[in-house]
């Protein structure tokens, strides 16, 4: 008996551009699941590209759009930008099929369905080939979680358009959480189980990468702390030998050989959600830890010599407007070296956002403003455009002339008037902390505050 031969797909994945944000340009990683996807289909035989829209440095015309399927994804504040990509390529070609997933439309699937012949619900790996292949037909395809994340290939980075403008290997050990924040839509999307690639299986994707510099983007990448030490000595094991990042909790400095250990091998920055220096807030918002912890974690931190760039969040019930000006001067005086502020924003499949539903609170639902920059909900002991402009006020705080002078000057105390010249006659070779981040950082919110000046206008006049 004959095997049927494949019909070959071209197939086309796309991550939508979203609104600039204050870091969107020192973050230029793309979401892993479109990555993994087309991998998956690649080896099984189909054409497939992948493009990010922000890395490809513009948005994509209707002649781009050359695909048998057409496959989008976004977070909420990308998502409307994806709608409309799915409506220009129906509108040329409404024979041809058009595919959605990721966390907004998990969440919003009847939403999502008014723009896509199907959607994917939750983690797409064990599905898409038969979706792509039209073996299911279902207009909503509802996934369960992975149970063994070895299966799924490494990725393939060369299917990503314009891969060389990576400025770190962006590498994935693990999916799940086991805290709850109520805030975050990892747990309801990844589960609160904490599933992991193998020590050996992370160590063969970062060979295949040979990088110079990665990003680990798990959502907790210490979660783990055994496992942590495991991969650590497999990667010493194996001379894999370049610098690193990734995203933790305060809790790692609990363990400070854990941290040596972790400088040792290449780590030289840590993003650390702290959230929040109101001790209610962080007790409001389940995050299951409190201000000396913070203080601890930057101490053991900088005490190995890792940069930390901590991630506040404004707007919370119990944060009244002193928060702003608590929250900055608590960054200068521990000594934060870059700071991300954001508002607290009602991401749909949280908590916060049904509570906020519930409570007829919400704004509106304008998804591209659910990015984390702007005010989309009533605050209890404030306006909405006190938290906005609070926030804004944070930024210029941090991100200004003065404080960049002041780190630039401690620079040449600490390291010699050679090492000043040098950090000024090559940008691209800046660090975290560098007092460049701040100049930059300062241009970055100037153009943000005019791009978003009519948002800004309708907060106020919401307000009277």
């Amino acid at each position: 008996m004959k095997t049927k031969q494949l019909q070959r797909k071209k197939v086309l994945f796309v991550e939508a551009l979203g609104k600039t944000n204050v870091f969107s340009r020192s973050m230029n990683l793309p979401l892993m699941g479109p990555i993994y996807l087309a991998t998956i289909l690649k080896e099984r035989g189909h054409d497939v590209q992948v493009i990010n829209e922000h890395m490809l440095g513009r948005q994509l015309a209707l002649n781009d759009l050359d695909a048998d399927i057409l496959c989008l994804t976004g977070l909420s504040s990308t998502i409307p930008r994806a709608y409309e990509l799915a409506m220009m390529f129906k509108a040329k070609h409404p024979n041809r099929k058009v595919i959605m997933g990721g966390i907004h439309v998990t969440f919003m699937n009847q939403e999502a369905l008014k723009f896509a012949d199907q959607i994917i619900v939750g983690e797409g790996e064990k599905v898409i080939v038969d979706v792509i292949e039209g073996k299911i037909k279902d207009k909503i395809v509802k996934t369960s979680l992975l149970e063994k994340l070895d299966e799924v290939p490494i990725p393939d980075f060369s299917l990503l358009a314009n891969n060389k403008k990576l400025l770190s290997t962006p590498v994935i050990t693990s999916r799940g959480c086991p805290f709850g924040c109520t805030f975050c839509s990892v747990t309801k999307m990844f589960g609160r189980g904490y599933r992991t690639l193998s020590t050996d299986r992370v160590v063969q994707t970062l060979e295949a990468h040979d990088p110079k510099k990665v990003f680990f983007y798990d959502d907790n990448f210490t979660a783990n702390k055994t496992r942590t030490y495991e991969l650590l000595r497999k990667m010493k094991q194996q001379g894999l030998d370049f610098k690193w990042s990734s995203q933790v909790r305060t809790d790692v400095t609990n363990d400070p050989k854990l941290v040596a250990k972790m400088a040792d091998q290449g780590c030289d920055q840590v993003y650390v959600g702290f959230e929040s220096v109101n001790p209610e807030t962080l007790k409001h918002l389940n995050k299951a830890q409190n201000v000396d912890n913070i203080k601890q974690s930057i101490k053991i931190f900088h005490d190995h010599g890792i940069d930390i760039h901590g991630m506040f969040m404004f707007g919370s019930d119990k944060d009244d407007k002193s928060v702003f000006s608590y929250t900055s001067d608590f960054c200068h005086d521990f000594n934060i070296d870059t700071v991300q502020y954001m508002v607290l924003t009602p991401l749909v499949g949280t908590e916060v956002f049904a509570d906020m539903e519930s409570s007829k609170r919400l704004l509106h639902r304008m998804w591209q403003y659910y990015d984390g920059m702007h005010a989309v909900f009533e605050p209890k002991l404030m306006t909405p455009f006190e938290l906005q402009q609070g926030m804004i006020d944070s930024f210029r705080d941090f991100y200004s002339c003065t404080k960049a002078l002041t780190d630039a000057v401690n620079i040449v105390f600490e390291t010699g008037s050679n090492a000043m010249r040098s950090l000024f006659s090559d940008v691209s070779n800046y660090v975290p902390g560098h007092p460049l981040i701040k100049l930059a950082g300062k241009g970055i919110l100037n153009r943000w505050c005019s791009q978003n000046s009519d948002y800004m206008k309708y907060l106020y006049n919401s307000d009277k």
